[in-house]
């Protein structure tokens, strides 16, 4: 059986588009010892909170088992480890080739920043970008920080192999139901 990546899913139904996710996605992966109130470099979280007609969520990698950014980066700076899809920063040329690869919109380049500062590239006067995606939190012990600080428990760790085991599980005893009747 072919192991499928987890990933972070929103539901559209209890979100509230009040961006704390957005906010602590930014400051567990920058800002270390200081509160989202004294960040000094704009907020690049590694999700988007879309609003569309009436539904606002979360947009975010679903770290693909085929990983369509990871093919289209000559780069080779998108890779595999463990079973997420990670972005090596200092290989990353801000092609935008990821960009345009991902379905879900969930890739963005982003200036780099260093002790507070927008790094220039010297040849073009031009920021350094680089690619910026969900990497669920990959350094952090207790998963992806998003689904954690969700006021309205509108983000969850999606585990597919766990998740079938579960819905197996409740087909049975639903079937097992109907015959005790």
């Amino acid at each position: 059986m072919e192991k499928l990546s987890p990933f972070v899913v929103g539901d559209g139904e209890k979100c509230i588009g009040c961006k704390a996710c957005e906010v602590a996605c930014h400051v567990s992966h920058n800002v270390q010892g200081i509160t989202a109130g004294n960040i000094d470099t704009p907020v690049f979280p590694k999700l988007f909170v879309t609003r569309v007609e009436r539904v606002t969520m979360p947009v975010q990698c679903h770290h693909c088992e085929d990983a369509p950014c990871a093919k289209a980066c000559l780069e080779k700076a998108i890779y595999f480890e463990d079973d997420k899809v990670l972005i090596n920063t200092e290989k990353c040329k801000g092609c935008k080739d990821c960009l345009v690869a991902c379905p879900f919109g969930a890739v963005e380049l982003v200036p780099h920043f260093v002790n507070g500062k927008e790094v220039i590239q010297e040849n073009l006067g031009k920021p350094l970008l680089y690619g910026n995606k969900c990497d669920l939190c990959n350094a952090r012990e207790n998963g992806p920080i998003c689904v954690e600080v969700c006021p309205e428990k509108a983000l969850r760790l999606v585990e597919p192999h766990k998740e079938k085991k579960e819905k197996n599980k409740k087909a049975v005893a639903t079937i097992v139901g109907m015959f005790k009747k």
